[in-house]
């Protein structure tokens, strides 16, 4: 299970423990203008988090489904989240341009997977894509800190309670987060 964090006080600092299930890995060498680890899947590979020389972070982090993000055939409007998370890294998508971006496409899933994507830009803006749930953004300005495990933000936001999938990950590091200074 994986927990990610973003402190946005004084320096930007994203951290994450890479727990994938044991599934193999490597990092990836195609693309000397990004730092990414890729995992091996029956279908290829997929990046499972990096960052870019814009200073563009990005992970795929398992979530449980509620059905509605499941895979789809990729179209002009829709497109799975494992492409996605690719093309910001590689530059084919500007973090600039991912709200319009975001507007016009479906995100769903790559096939027997269910997983959400923390996006982040040079300045701290976070993006949170759910397939089937929606996005969230959360601007820097907004909170100090932002954390994410492997339930939906999403649905937590609209008061669903977890006590799996990490949530006990997730409130550990809120409470650490909170006693830091400012």
């Amino acid at each position: 299970m994986c927990t990610c964090f973003v402190d946005r006080r004084e320096d930007l600092i994203i951290a994450m423990n890479f727990d994938n299930n044991g599934m193999p890995f490597e990092l990836n060498m195609e693309n000397h203008k990004i730092f990414a680890i890729d995992t091996k899947t029956i279908k290829g590979k997929t990046p499972s988090f990096g960052i870019n020389n814009q200073g563009t972070f990005v992970n795929n982090l398992f979530v449980d489904s509620n059905g509605n993000g499941l895979y789809k055939r990729i179209n002009k409007n829709r497109t799975l989240n494992v492409y996605l998370i690719k093309n910001l890294l590689e530059g084919e998508i500007s973090i600039n341009e991912l709200d319009k971006y975001l507007d016009t496409m479906e995100v769903v899933n790559a096939p027997n997977f269910s997983t959400h994507n923390l996006v982040v830009d040079k300045n701290g803006n976070i993006y949170v894509i759910e397939p089937g749930r929606g996005n969230i953004k959360n601007k820097k300005q907004e909170s100090l800190y932002f954390v994410m495990t492997n339930f939906s933000l999403i649905d937590y936001n609209d008061g669903k309670k977890y006590n799996d999938n990490g949530f006990d990950r997730y409130d550990k590091v809120n409470t650490e987060l909170k006693k830091q200074k400012k």
